[in-house]
């Protein structure tokens, strides 16, 4: 049993060393290209889930908020 529970840990090791030279040896443009398949399968996934979108927007405006003296917030354009 011990073995099994301790299996996962080796697999994730190989697999986290095998990305890990992957990225280091990609160009720049390989990077860039990576990273923007990455931002529009996220926004695939939020466009698929209308409730999930709503709450990225709430916690992207609140973090985003500047405090006005007078209680109000306005956000940034």
């Amino acid at each position: 049993m011990l073995e099994s529970a301790t299996a996962p840990a080796i697999d994730l090791a190989a697999r986290d060393r095998h990305v890990r030279l992957r990225t280091n040896t990609a160009t720049p443009a390989e990077r860039l290209a990576a990273m923007r398949d990455l931002i529009e399968r996220s926004w695939a996934m939020l466009r698929r889930n209308p409730e999930a979108l709503a709450h990225f927007r709430s916690r992207n405006y609140r973090a985003r908020a500047v405090s006005i003296p007078g209680g109000q917030a306005r956000h940034g354009t």
